[in-house]
């Protein structure tokens, strides 16, 4: 395909695409005005062929990089519908995907198998799925299958919004800044990797998750089932992260605050117990695999010379309950922290780094101007600090590396900003802003009378 029509092409895709989000009535939910959502889907599209641009003009990084890596993986089994249809659609569906003529497929994608897998779901298949079938309607063009990426993972961010919106108590601008805005999110999550799926399945799956806790109904347990399942495949670990959350939007908020936070903490220790017993229980031990991986993860990035500028050491851990609990404290430092001003190296890291300053202030804003939040609201903050505690947890304690640390943590950050923002009592420092605005006119004007 030569570049002209593939310009033309991918004009025409986003023609479509703003002509959906204009007409469609789904898109009228959140209360914005069609020129506005145009504007964020076109945050989207920039974003997605800024983190191209990264990769291939700061990285240089044109043949490793994720985006690059998944795209030709999928262009391996795209290379089937010429040769055999029924070949490529039961690699992409997974239905009867382990048939032997499919081998020469397999062995000719890169990283459709892991070095270091347990056993557990091999997630580099879904992103190499999602390419084959973007391919599909593109040919096999890159950039228009980023072009359709950006549009799925404005679906996700407006899902997630709606979602929001319910807890929101009239701030719905908290709702479209959390969903929408975070760099870190709008900027890994928009091409056409892991995170650009995770956001659109977590988007949906709270989404249809809230609507159903408020009425049940079949069709919204479907979704919410289908959802569940597309963020299993997308990344596992994401959805187990958000378990104990999940089960607390399942209480009713008549319960009230106390019950809420009891209800919390029990769902909290119960996925912790299972963890350090899944052995016993499950027959397949989680804390063994989690001290494999980190391993593995160290080794990788300290073998990899690309990796080697942003590596960071992080705390050995042993498979034992202290063990964990000893590298809790520099896991979520270096969730929550880093990258840190000294190691702000490039341009990407100095956002990421801004970025959590921004966090930290709203946050001690919000400590100092709590404001006081309904039952509803309370649920999402605990299911925000559930999620949160799992996750960086995780991911501090088994991955050495800046640039993949920025990118994992990205699923709770909407959540993290939205919980702060409707905690926060910004009303007060309205009140302050056209007060001081009130005495510099009142000040001009009499100065003004005795001239």
């Amino acid at each position: 395909m030569n570049l002209l029509t593939t310009i033309l092409l991918g004009l025409a895709f986003v023609a479509i695409f703003c002509f959906l989000i204009c007409k469609l009535k789904v898109f009228r939910r959140l209360g914005l005005a069609p020129k506005w959502l145009l504007l964020l889907f076109a945050t989207k599209l920039v974003a997605a062929f800024a983190l191209v641009g990264v990769y291939k003009i700061v990285y240089e990084d044109e043949n490793t990089g994720d985006i690059n890596k998944y795209h030709k993986a999928g262009l391996v089994l795209y290379s089937a519908m010429e040769e055999n249809p029924a070949d490529y659609f039961k690699m992409v569906s997974g239905i009867c995907a382990d048939e032997p003529q499919l081998e020469c497929y397999y062995n000719k994608a890169d990283y459709w198998y892991k070095a270091w897998n347990y056993g557990l779901l091999n997630d580099n298949r879904t992103i190499i799925r999602y390419n084959a079938l973007l391919d599909l309607f593109t040919q096999g063009n890159l950039w228009l299958n980023l072009i359709i990426s950006a549009f799925v993972a404005f679906c996700g961010s407006y899902l997630l919004a709606l979602a929001m919106l319910a807890f929101a108590g009239g701030r719905r601008w908290a709702a479209v800044v959390a969903a929408f805005l975070v760099p870190s999110v709008v900027f890994w999550s928009s091409g056409m990797m892991k995170e650009c799926l995770v956001m659109f399945s977590l988007g949906l799956l709270m989404f249809s998750w809230t609507a159903l806790w408020r009425k049940f109904g079949i069709i919204k347990l479907l979704v919410v089932l289908v959802s569940a399942w597309l963020l299993f495949l997308a990344k596992f670990y994401v959805l187990l992260a958000m378990l104990p959350g999940l089960v607390v939007f399942a209480v009713p908020s008549k319960f009230g605050a106390k019950k809420l936070l009891i209800s919390s903490v029990v769902a909290f220790v119960l996925v912790v117990t299972l963890f350090f017993f899944s052995g016993n229980i499950f027959g397949y031990d989680l804390v063994d695999t989690i001290v494999k991986k980190q391993r593995d993860f160290i080794n990788m990035v300290n073998y990899e010379a690309d990796y080697s500028s942003s590596n960071i050491e992080i705390k050995e851990l042993e498979p034992t309950f202290v063990g964990f609990a000893s590298a809790l404290v520099p896991a979520y430092i270096n969730t929550l922290f880093r990258p840190f001003v000294t190691e702000a190296d490039t341009f990407v890291k100095l956002v990421c780094c801004v970025e959590n300053i921004v966090f930290l202030l709203l946050f001690l804003y919000m400590c100092v101007r709590f404001k006081r939040i309904d039952n509803n609201q309370f649920k999402f903050v605990l299911f925000t600090l559930c999620f949160m505690l799992i996750l960086y947890a995780l991911i501090g304690m088994t991955t050495p590396n800046l640039g993949a640390l920025v990118r994992y943590k990205i699923p709770v950050m909407p959540f993290m900003l939205f919980s702060i923002l409707i905690c926060a009592n910004f009303d007060l420092l309205k009140k302050q802003i056209r007060f001081r605005n009130k005495k510099e006119v009142d000040s001009v004007n009499s100065q003004t009378e005795m001239a």
